[in-house]
């Protein structure tokens, strides 16, 4: 059986999957929408930092900093890193 690292690519459906939910992210954040189920528990293993993660998970709305974070650097990186 072959070792895997886990940066092999995703199958094109995986791809337009993880595509799909960081745009569910994006849009409910940008909205000021507070995110539950299965989409926070994407958004969290997405987001690398406690802060966001806190605030989202009181459904609380972000900065505009944090914001910028979300969308700009961990959902970008994570949909890129699908490819």
């Amino acid at each position: 059986m072959p070792h895997t690292t886990g940066t092999e690519e995703l199958e094109p459906v995986e791809r337009k999957a993880v595509s799909a939910r960081c745009g569910h992210v994006k849009r409910r954040l940008v909205r000021g929408e507070p995110i539950a189920g299965k989409l926070l528990e994407f958004a969290l293993d997405t987001i690398s930092d406690e802060a966001i993660s806190a605030k989202l998970q009181a459904g609380e709305r972000l900065s505009e900093y944090e914001l910028h974070l979300v969308v700009d650097v961990y959902l970008l990186h994570k949909k890129l890193g699908a490819r």
